[in-house]
């Protein structure tokens, strides 16, 4: 199966062939990695590859985006498969028009929001930042746009897929 994975805005193609038993072949462009996986409780994963061992924790988010924890470091990245990918191309950037929902990837607590209802803000901003198993993930604008809805307080206990903000 073929993915293509954004992680902080590179994009990367990734490969992988199940060889059965948890075994796969990983190819990340010219990379080439022997993994043995085991599916662990909820969305975690156990991974052997090159000698190495991690286990990697995952929330889901909406439209391929998700959240690795891998040991104390979160990657934040979005995933599609070939499908996604070419319904994207297709339509351009028909996913940013409209109001853009800034939804909490995990849960966590909010220690700053770096906007207020009303602001204009660029594509990329910064809007709010969440720590969540003791790292800071800052929360940038999918559009350029004004926050028309803010529901982020700082201090504040937030759930997985709790709305923050909104950006139109």
């Amino acid at each position: 199966m073929r993915y293509h994975a954004v992680v902080g805005g590179e994009e990367h193609v990734i490969d992988i062939t199940s060889r059965g038993g948890g075994k796969y072949r990983v190819a990340i462009g010219e990379r080439i990695l022997e993994v043995d996986a085991v599916h662990l409780q909820g969305f975690a994963v156990s991974i052997l590859a090159n000698a190495r061992s991690a286990r990697c924790d995952i929330e889901p988010g909406k439209d391929g985006r998700l959240s690795v924890l891998v040991g104390e470091n979160v990657f934040p990245m979005e995933l599609l498969d070939e499908r996604r990918l070419r319904l994207r191309q297709a339509g351009g950037k028909f996913s940013l028009e409209g109001p853009q929902r800034i939804d909490a990837p995990m849960p966590g607590k909010v220690v700053r929001v770096l906007v207020k209802a009303g602001d204009e803000v660029g594509e990329g901003q910064g809007l709010i930042v969440v720590e969540a198993m003791k790292m800071e993930n800052e929360l940038k604008s999918p559009k350029a746009g004004k926050i028309t809805e803010l529901h982020a307080v700082e201090g504040a206990a937030v759930e997985s897929g709790a709305k923050l903000a909104v950006v139109t």
